[in-house]
């Protein structure tokens, strides 16, 4: 075996924090930013390892409104318990270890601060693993692309920590002849939404991540005459400047969840979901008049490509300006110091696309990562 793929994606790498500095410098021979989705990457990573948009695979924000809710449902029984203990930490694990093995969910799960007497009014979008073939209903993966095309390969996600992942994947290059590896690395996201306006510690951890890929492409050199390296991210991060306890202006109108209305209170956008006109007015009267935000219209979430008309992600959508983050949210009680999930257009969301090989088509947005791996993987 002569030749070898490494693709690697890396959750929040944004192009604004590699532009004005060095990052595989001396390997690079492509470095451009890729414009992102709109959403979070619940809708971003499934289009970038299907090539398809969020209208397309049908994942965008990880909870969509289900009032049959298989994954949650059976929680309407035990709803008689203080809400207190089922939203203590205990109570909340519990439920969701029940969850996840009644419904068989295999993809990403995880409750984060919802409310748990609401969740069974919802459903996670992910009930597959999106990093095996067969994880998407109504499309193939690339993963789906290797396996009927006999390519072997290796995929490491979110359940392998970094500390450990690209040591792992030196070892296995040693080791064995697999031509295609698939990384997702999570840890830089995780330290971005900490301290992404920290200028040193930003630098520091990507200087440590620069020098773990230059490793496993000198492994991976060592032992091929071909290395093809691929550095992809699926959005940036944006410094948060302001918050806005949204929840707290809505509740003022005094409608009662879920009797009146369902929302949910992302950091970056919230949806709603109205059982009576009175509320549905009310509502939108109260967000028209925020500045610190804007009710999207259809005709932008089509632009999007995450227009869903059976409303499931929510009949009304506001999406909060660049910086400004719902605090508290169902998504965290704290503010990090940065986030994810506005407005693709602004430069803070853009991705990135570093590589070895010189990738000279036009690449309109981080979905096309899909087929630059299938093309790179043909035969």
């Amino acid at each position: 075996m002569e030749k070898v793929n490494i693709f690697i994606l890396i959750d929040a790498l944004g192009w604004t924090y590699i532009k004005n500095r060095p990052f595989l410098d001396g390997i690079a021979k492509t470095k451009r930013p890729v414009k992102s989705l709109l959403g979070y990457s619940s809708a971003i990573l499934p289009s970038i390892v299907t090539g398809k948009y969020p209208e397309e695979h049908k994942h965008w924000s990880l909870f969509h409104y289900n009032p049959n809710s298989v994954l949650f449902g059976w929680i309407k029984y035990i709803r008689w318990l203080p809400k207190k203990c089922l939203n203590s930490r205990l109570g909340r694990k519990i439920i969701e270890v029940i969850s996840q093995k009644k419904a068989g969910y295999t993809g990403y799960f995880e409750t984060y601060v919802v409310p748990v007497e609401l969740l069974p009014y919802f459903e996670l979008c992910e009930r597959k693993s999106i990093y095996e073939p067969g994880g998407f209903d109504n499309c193939q993966s690339i993963f789906d692309v290797w396996k009927a095309r006999g390519i072997k390969y290796a995929c490491f996600n979110y359940t392998t920590a970094d500390a450990e992942l690209f040591r792992i994947v030196g070892e296995k290059i040693k080791r064995e002849d697999i031509p295609v590896y698939f990384l997702y690395s999570a840890g830089i996201d995780r330290a971005l939404h900490k301290f992404c306006k920290e200028k040193n510690q930003v630098n520091e951890i990507i200087d440590s991540y620069e020098e773990k890929i230059k490793q496993v492409f000198k492994i991976a050199g060592n032992k091929y005459k071909e290395v093809n390296l691929y550095i992809f991210s699926d959005h940036g991060m944006t410094p948060t400047d302001s918050t806005i306890d949204l929840k707290k202006e809505i509740d003022k109108l005094n409608f009662k969840m879920p009797q009146d209305y369902l929302a949910m209170y992302d950091s970056t956008m919230a949806r709603f979901w109205f059982f009576n006109e009175q509320t549905k007015s009310a509502v939108i009267e109260l967000l028209k008049k925020n500045r610190q935000g804007r009710i999207l219209n259809d005709e932008e979430l089509k632009n999007w490509r995450a227009y869903f008309p059976d409303r499931r992600y929510g009949e009304i959508i506001f999406l909060m300006n660049p910086g400004c983050l719902i605090s508290p949210s169902f998504m965290s009680n704290n503010v990090p110091q940065g986030m994810h999930g506005f407005n693709p257009a602004i430069d803070t969301a853009d991705g990135i696309l570093v590589s070895n090989k010189d990738v000279a088509f036009d690449i309109r947005d981080v979905s096309q990562f899909f087929e630059i791996m299938k093309k790179a993987t043909d035969k």
